[in-house]
């Protein structure tokens, strides 16, 4: 896991790149390195969790990569590589399509075709730079283009604050993006990575909770390591993974943060203790001040003033320091587990609209995921120098989840909504029935720290009566902070 940054269009690119990467250490305190080519630089920040390839990776081209391939053992092995590093089999794979005559979007599209991981990466080869993002969309990717001196030039990053520039100026590399910018020409390319509509539903409850339970065991199996954490609520979500994770590591530890007496901190003991791991637990207790002090560290690390943005980040910031302070460098949560098995209120009004509906939605809900949530928590526990892991978005897993039928995802029983039924039925096997049914709060709620936010705004003069009265007080703490990569 790392930051990634480069440029084109001059001959002091790799000032502009070290500059970039400065702003970039706390993705990646570990090293640091640029990769120099005429009138282009790109370069990497490390943070080390399962080895220690140096980047960029050069050869014919050069490769910097922010993220993981889960899967680069089998791939490698297919190809005949020889390696311990998903970076470096990344590399030969498209290296190799390269040598076949491949044309660089080509070669990194058809590697990535096969690819189950979590990345943001830049490939360059003689005149083309290809800038590629997972398909969900777990690792941000931003970039600008500008003319000079009638020559078009492109910059990139893993994050806005890198790129010294206004918000306007910056887009989103969109999820399975795949963009290849000549840089003699100014000429851009484009090929997708899509998420694939199912051709085939499962319908049985039986078949669903077999298929599920295996791709959700093997998603977690692939992203377990020593050095990980899991964020914990007691929750459905996370008390799954939590108990799957015991059996691989029963060391693992579980961070639950809250104020006092609130429902997250309660909820958290009682699963932990129905589950054997209350010894795995960690608390930390989060106080009115602490909360103030961290609301313009998560407004600069999320790029943002969006009130729910904040609300959310700010628990799961202090869950990646903690997590830091005592020895991990990565954290599970149990996102994307409402999207893909309807675990909303608003999914129940889909239900009655038909099984289209809300197969639309749910599609929808994957294919957004990544602006909405992903780009947040990717932030927030990297501002800490922590990976986020997502295993309810695996490749495998969406691909299943998106299969099962709606119906076996909402359950209308007596006139009452079960929903995510298809997913507690999957954790049936290991889970209490007072953990499997309950519903739970969202993390702002749960945690208190929507309550916090509303004092600390009505204190700064800005009356809940009032329109986006948290969003106007964000945005007091951003100007007065003098974040100019904020758009206002």
């Amino acid at each position: 896991m790392c930051g990634i940054a480069g440029a084109s269009g001059t001959p002091d690119t790799d000032i502009k790149v070290k500059k970039m990467l400065v702003a970039l250490e706390h993705r990646g305190p570990d090293a640091r390195g640029i990769y120099k080519a005429e009138n282009l630089s790109i370069g990497n920040t490390l943070l080390k969790i399962t080895g220690d390839m140096p980047q960029p990776l050069a050869g014919k081209g050069a490769l910097v990569i922010n993220g993981e391939i889960f899967n680069f053992r089998e791939l490698a092995s297919e190809s005949g590589i020889r390696t311990n590093s998903d970076t470096e089999a990344l590399f030969s794979l498209i290296e190799t399509r390269i040598s076949e005559g491949c044309l660089p979007i080509d070669a990194v599209f058809s590697v990535l075709s096969s690819v189950n991981g979590d990345y943001a990466l830049a490939y360059a080869f003689d005149n083309e730079l290809v800038l590629a993002r997972d398909p969900v969309g777990v690792k941000p990717l931003f970039y600008l283009t500008k003319k000079r001196k009638e020559k078009q030039k492109i910059l990139f990053a893993s994050e806005k604050k890198a790129l010294f520039a206004a918000e306007r100026e910056i887009k989103d590399l969109p999820p399975g993006k795949i963009l290849s910018f000549n840089m003699k020409n100014g000429s851009f390319k484009e090929r997708s990575l899509k998420i694939k509509e199912p051709q085939k539903r499962i319908s049985d409850e039986f078949e669903a909770v077999f298929h599920l339970k295996a791709v959700i065991e093997k998603a977690l199996e692939l992203r377990l390591t020593s050095a990980s954490g899991i964020a914990f609520s007691g929750g459905i979500d996370s008390t799954f993974l939590a108990v799957l994770a015991k059996r691989i590591n029963p060391a693992i530890s579980l961070y639950t943060v809250g104020l006092p007496d609130s429902h997250d901190i309660t909820q958290a003991k009682k699963a932990a203790e129905a589950i054997g791991m209350k010894d795995s637990l960690k608390i930390h207790i989060l106080s009115v001040k602490e909360i103030e002090t961290l609301v313009p560290r998560v407004i600069r690390a999320t790029e943002s003033v969006d009130p729910m943005k904040i609300a959310i980040g700010i628990p799961l910031y202090v869950v990646a320091k903690i997590a830091r302070e005592t020895g991990k460098r990565i954290i599970l949560t149990g996102q994307g587990a409402d999207e893909l098995f309807a675990g909303y209120r608003r999914h129940e009004v889909f239900l009655e609209q038909g099984s289209e509906v809300i197969d639309r939605e749910i599609y929808s809900d994957i294919k957004k995921i990544s602006t909405v949530n992903l780009e947040r928590d990717d932030m927030v526990t990297m501002a800490n120098s922590v990976e986020l892991r997502v295993p309810f978005l695996d490749k495998d897993v969406i691909k299943t989840g998106l299969a099962i039928i709606p119906e076996l995802k909402v359950l209308k029983k007596d006139g009452f909504y079960i929903r995510k039924y298809i997913l507690r039925k999957t954790a049936e096997y290991l889970l209490p029935p007072e953990l499997l049914w309950k519903e739970k709060k969202a993390i702002q709620y749960g945690t208190g720290v929507q309550k916090i936010l509303n004092k600390l705004a009505r204190e700064a003069d800005f009356s809940q009566r009032g329109e986006k009265h948290i969003e106007k007080y964000l945005r007091k703490i951003a100007l007065e902070k003098g974040f100019e990569f904020i758009n206002y």
